[in-house]
């Protein structure tokens, strides 16, 4: 079991992580990640591997509540290519 010391460290990183992932999809349109990650000191693997934990971490949390709804195909209008 994790002491509260290092979940509340790993919240942090996660919450360091999170905002760093929001910036670099926020970056100027037309720069590389490539090169976002360069400006930043940060390879390009560790934003991805920082990406993934993020995401596993959103993933754990989520409302998983929400069903997968089917549409009949009765309900799909063809579509006119006239």
């Amino acid at each position: 079991m994790k002491s509260h010391t290092s979940l509340v460290a790993q919240q942090t990183r996660l919450s360091e992580w999170a905002d760093m992932v929001r910036e670099c999809q926020n970056r100027p349109q037309g720069m590389k990640i490539d090169e976002w990650c360069q400006l930043h000191d940060i390879t390009k693997a560790s934003y991805y591997w920082r990406l993934r934990k993020v995401r596993e971490a959103y993933l754990k949390t989520a409302d998983h509540t929400q069903t997968f709804v089917e549409v009949p195909s009765s309900a799909i209008q063809p579509v006119n290519m006239a």
